[in-house]
């Protein structure tokens, strides 16, 4: 049975086609992650977000793969965005510029009947995938961060995906590591996010203010020009002992790992799936940050707990929303 994975994010926008003999299963390999797509597709987002052009772009993807295939066919979306409910109800995408838009709603009638439509935020969808084929396999109780442009979460308990009242479980980006005046202010709207720390969008803003001047700066060296160093050089610096990288990262360690071991205290996961462009390249850090947790997480919640690193890349979401919408979780009737 064919079904569609579509992952619509900040920077660009992917799609891929699985069928019964493609889609991965708990018994395979992670290596054959990037092999279990019938068809892909990747484009980038462009400057254009608004969300009836995005509807039609989804769209003719999703038209695109389907090929001549007979409906009903399954189309699993992850959304960079908070979501208000379980149709699809972006009420919060700073990545796409979107505040209460009824995404679900407007691509449900758009596809029409030959499509079942389900709409995740990315993360929970990410997070579906390590379970499906992944880093999770066989974890009935997971606990997924992905530390990329933003900060997002995905929660499995007893095997299943947990999306909350409103589906929003997860969000563990905006859980506030500070409360004091000085705060510092995120997307959401709120201030002392974890987010507004350790996500790249904000912590390349921060590295680029404290390296102003600095053209000798070993973080530089590594990057060539300071207006094109990323966390991975700071990583790399930190490593090789530069004291502002270490301090840096000493800073920010524990008020992710408060994040964190907070998280894992109320569910007492068994597996902590870490991932995400910054955390994959940020070794040094996510020492750092587990070494922290240690501290901030009692003991029984420890011992477990198994920290590891995501193995899909870009295809855990593709899998997890395919794999979401053909197990009929929360998919939205053409009528809404």
């Amino acid at each position: 049975m064919l079904r569609i994975g579509i992952d619509l994010g900040g920077t660009n926008l992917r799609g891929a086609a699985f069928d019964d003999q493609s889609l991965a299963r708990p018994s395979e390999p992670p290596d054959k992650a990037s092999e279990v797509a019938r068809w892909s597709h990747k484009e980038a987002v462009g400057a254009d977000r608004d969300p009836a052009a995005i509807v039609e772009r989804v769209a003719a993807i999703a038209d695109r793969l389907a090929s001549d295939s007979s409906g009903p066919i399954p189309i699993g979306v992850g959304i960079a965005a908070m979501l208000r409910d379980r149709r699809g109800t972006v009420a919060n995408s700073p990545h796409l510029g979107w505040r209460d838009v009824p995404f679900g709603a407007l691509l449900a009638r758009r596809l029409g009947s030959r499509f079942q439509l389900g709409v995740y935020n990315d993360v929970n969808a990410i997070t579906w995938g390590e379970s499906v084929a992944g880093a999770a396999r066989g974890c009935r109780d997971v606990l997924a961060v992905f530390v990329g442009t933003g900060i997002g979460g995905g929660v499995i308990a007893g095997g299943q995906l947990v999306e909350g009242a409103t589906n929003c479980a997860g969000e563990i980006g905006h859980v506030k590591v500070r409360w004091d005046d000085q705060a510092e202010p995120c997307a959401c709207g709120g201030r002392g996010c974890v987010e507004a720390y350790v996500g790249g969008s904000y912590l390349e803003r921060r590295i680029a203010r404290e390296l102003a001047g600095r053209k000798k700066h070993l973080a530089v060296q590594l990057a060539g020009r300071i207006e094109d160093v990323m966390p991975g050089h700071v990583d790399q610096a930190a490593a090789n002992g530069d004291e502002w990288a270490l301090g840096l990262w000493s800073e920010l360690a524990p008020l992710l790992a408060i994040a964190l071991g907070n998280a894992v205290t109320l569910l007492n996961s068994e597996r902590l799936v870490l991932g995400g462009g910054v955390l994959s390249r940020t070794p040094t850090l996510c020492q750092l940050t587990e070494t922290a947790m240690m501290v901030v997480t009692p003991v029984p919640l420890l011992e477990p707990l198994e920290i590891v690193m995501a193995e899909l890349g870009d295809t855990a979401g593709l899998v997890g929303a395919a794999a979401l919408a053909r197990s009929g979780v929360s998919l939205i009737s053409t009528a809404e």
